[in-house]
């Protein structure tokens, strides 16, 4: 079916279809390893940092709300991927940790990622790809998003 040109220039309707397309690339990587795109993301904030994070760090990381956050990580924790401990000066608080397991896979899972979509993204020069990284960084920055 083709798009009508209205919508196939438009600027939300490129980004839209354009992360629907890449979640779906990004599904079928990390289906081996029965993540989903928001597990993956949550993982990444994990491997990225040598210190634990809060439930709330990861909300704010991953612009998810909390209850969303909390059922990301309860599954995550189920299947092996997190733990959850009380953080050591406030009780109420949890620190969120990859396990041993996880970070076992930290190199495979990217690997895996990476090998699934460098076909595509090979089609773009190195400048071209900065450049992309580079206005997505500004259009996050000119929608709000402080973490830019």
């Amino acid at each position: 079916r083709t798009i009508p040109a209205t919508l196939n220039d438009s600027l939300g309707f490129n980004l839209y279809r354009t992360a629907l397309l890449f979640r779906r690339e990004v599904t079928r990587a990390l289906g081996g390893y029965e993540l989903t795109p928001e597990q993956w993301q949550v993982m990444v904030a994990l491997w990225s940092t040598e210190e634990p994070l809060s439930q709330n760090d990861l909300a704010a990381l991953t612009l998810k709300d909390k209850h969303t956050i909390s059922r990301i990580l309860a599954r995550l924790e189920r299947d092996g991927w997190i733990e959850r401990r009380a953080h050591a000066r406030d009780a109420r608080m949890l620190q969120v940790r990859a396990t041993a397991w996880a970070n076992e896979r930290r190199e495979a899972v990217p690997r895996d990622l990476v090998g699934r979509l460098d076909p595509i993204v090979a089609a773009f020069s190195p400048g071209e790809r900065a450049e992309l990284v580079r206005l997505l960084k500004r259009l996050r920055v000119l929608m709000g998003d402080d973490a830019a």
